[in-house]
């Protein structure tokens, strides 16, 4: 079972290295990051973008590209249109975007699995490594469906409890997130959360635990209690996955790794592979973790588990 980012460097380590379509590198902490996850064996970088900035930035940082395949291509769409081709067609099993807006890597990804008629729901899944807890955590969705309905939302799922079994987890704990209301009826994320709760007692999700609790204070203080002891607080009682009722919620929640002693991780599953997608504001170290996340969960889709 994968509990820490430091499990997926190790493992990383001797899967790699894999092919890796790298989406515009043509920052210097993202080349950097290039360069020290080629070092250390992980992957080995196929650089789509802009030629020239990318042999600029690479000299920068010092890393020689000369070695490696490197296709040009100025626009933004087209770029990610290529390298998450290359996921779809097997050509190879990674890709990453580098300095390039998320938003066109998650159309290429909807368009990609559209054509392949997977039915795949494109979702972002944000892990959480937290001192002293023996597991990860993840909020999702956390960068494509807006304001998912329930229906969304039971594929989000299924797409989170996909990974986490992925990563040795038999039965993964989950929340859903909601808030409550005593007038006016429940609100419409209160419902989706009694909805997936039913699926999941009917076996539509497989092996998991759905948590009796939609906030937090529910969920770390159990139902009918109102104060949290937060310096206290019973650690074993976290979720493995938090399902969010929208987009907002979940990118705030998750940046909140700038604010806590946590660190962060995200990528897309699609069904062919990960895709990484480091936030413009992580740093190169965080960057080098999250291809090495993508490397293991790449190996064991393709069944190297």
């Amino acid at each position: 079972m994968i509990r820490s980012l430091r499990d997926f460097a190790d493992l990383a380590s001797e899967k790699g290295p894999m092919r890796l379509a790298v989406l515009a590198p043509e920052d210097e902490e993202f080349m950097l990051a290039v360069k020290k996850s080629w070092q250390r064996g992980y992957i080995e970088p196929v650089l789509i973008g802009d030629k020239d900035r990318i042999e600029r930035v690479s000299e920068k940082v010092e890393f020689d590209i000369s070695g490696f395949e490197t296709i040009n291509n100025y626009d933004r769409q087209a770029i990610s249109n290529l390298g998450i081709g290359m996921i779809f067609s097997g050509e190879l099993p990674i890709a990453s975007k580098g300095q390039i807006p998320t938003s066109f890597i998650y159309r290429s990804i909807i368009r990609e699995e559209a054509k392949a008629g997977s039915g795949t729901n494109v979702s972002v899944i944000s892990f959480w490594e937290v001192p002293g807890l023996d597991h990860l955590v993840a909020f999702t969705d956390t960068g494509v469906n807006i304001i998912p309905d329930a229906k969304a939302k039971l594929e989000i799922c299924k797409n989170a409890l996909f990974v986490y079994r992925l990563l040795g987890y038999s039965k993964p704990k989950m929340a859903i997130l909601s808030g409550q209301r005593q007038i006016g009826g429940a609100l419409a994320s209160y419902r989706d959360y009694e909805l997936i709760g039913r699926a999941a007692d009917s076996g539509d999700l497989g092996e998991c635990e759905i948590i009796d609790a939609t906030s937090f204070t529910e969920i770390f203080a159990g139902k009918g209690n109102r104060i949290v002891n937060w310096g206290r607080l019973n650690l074993e009682q976290m979720p493995h996955i938090l399902l969010v009722p929208c987009l907002d919620t979940g990118n705030i929640l998750c940046k909140l790794d700038f604010l806590l002693n946590v660190s962060r991780c995200s990528l897309v599953a699609t069904s062919r592979g990960p895709v990484c997608i480091p936030a413009r504001s992580d740093f190169t170290d965080s960057i080098v973790q999250q291809l090495a996340m993508c490397v293991v969960v790449a190996d064991r889709m393709k069944g190297g588990k």
